[in-house]
Order: structure tokens, then C-alpha cells, then sequence
């Protein structure tokens, strides 16, 4: 027997004696081989609390949800901004073009910060972007908004000011 024909009966004993192995194993290929703490630095996302405590040692909370999402109720501490991290289009979402601009006039590179959305989606790849675009201390608050209002932390509810008309 050639190398080729011991191969090729390896081969066929092996699909024969094992196809639940050969089907994991073929299943296993199309998968990433990265770990998801791979892609995201070592302690960038904080739960509820560990956020909150952030906040009373002087992080700034930035809040990546929509404007209306924002009125609706935010995180309540000395410093929050809104700046969204996209937009809710006819054609669907789009990101801000301009949020690293925005971000950039309200804060400093070394200003810790602390992001957040409604769910903790927005707020990592935010947080991201930040931090690629040099912004040294920055946090993602996982579970965003939902989780915070779950542990009953303090909100905000903005007052929006009544036009005649709207009267």
C-alpha cells in the first residue's frame, strides 16, 4: 500500500466508526478560535455597581443612548453627558459621525469615564472607539441603563419645557 491509499483507508475507517466525531470536528473548523475576553480589554466593562461607585469617586457618565432615550430617564450624578453613539434612521440605524468630535469637546483624553446605553451594547463598542481614539480612562457599564434602574439606583428624569401650542 501507497501513503496515499493508508491515508485514504484511515480515512474511510474513521468516517465510518465515527461520523458524530467528524461532524463535530467539522462544526468546530467554523468557528472563531478567539476567546470573547480576547477582543475586549481585561476589566473595560463594570456591573451596576461597581458603576455606581465609579461615579461618586468623579468619573463622568457618559450616556451613548439616543436624545429621546436620554429624557426619558437617565443615570443621576454630578456629571452626565449625552452624546449619542448612533441614530435611529428611516433607512435604520446609523452611527454619529461626529461622536468622537462631540466627546472630545465636552471631555479630556485623561478624563475617567464611564459609558453607558441601554443595555450595555452601544456603550461597549463606544467605549471602544474611545479608547482606540486615546481616551486613557474609560469603562463600559454592562447591562446599561436596564440594569441600573433593576438595582433601583438613582434616576433622572429630564423636564421638558411646554410650548404654548403644546399646552
Amino acid at each position: 500500500f501507497s501513503l496515499c491509499d493508508r491515508n485514504k483507508m484511515f480515512f474511510s475507517h474513521f468516517i465510518k466508526a465515527s461520523p458524530l466525531l467528524l461532524l463535530l470536528l467539522t462544526i468546530s473548523l467554523h468557528f472563531p478560535r478567539s476567546s470573547p475576553s480576547s477582543s475586549e480589554p481585561e476589566g473595560i466593562t463594570l456591573d451596576v455597581s461597581q458603576a455606581h461607585k465609579l461615579l461618586h469617586d468623579g468619573y463622568t457618565f457618559l450616556d451613548v443612548r439616543t436624545v429621546e432615550e436620554f429624557e426619558k430617564g437617565h443615570v443621576d450624578s454630578e456629571k452626565v453627558f449625552n452624546v449619542p453613539y448612533w441614530f435611529y434612521t428611516p433607512q435604520g440605524q446609523e452611527n454619529n459621525p461626529n461622536f468622537l468630535n462631540h466627546v472630545s469637546s465636552l471631555c479630556n483624553q485623561t478624563d475617567p469615564l464611564l459609558v453607558g446605553c441601554k443595555s450595555g451594547v452601544r456603550s461597549l463598542y463606544a467605549t471602544k472607539d474611545l479608547v482606540s481614539s486615546g481616551f486613557k480612562t474609560v469603562r463600559n457599564m454592562d447591562g446599561g441603563y436596564i440594569a441600573w434602574i433593576e438595582k433601583r439606583l438613582p434616576v433622572k428624569v429630564e423636564q421638558k419645557e411646554l410650548k404654548y401650542y403644546e399646552l
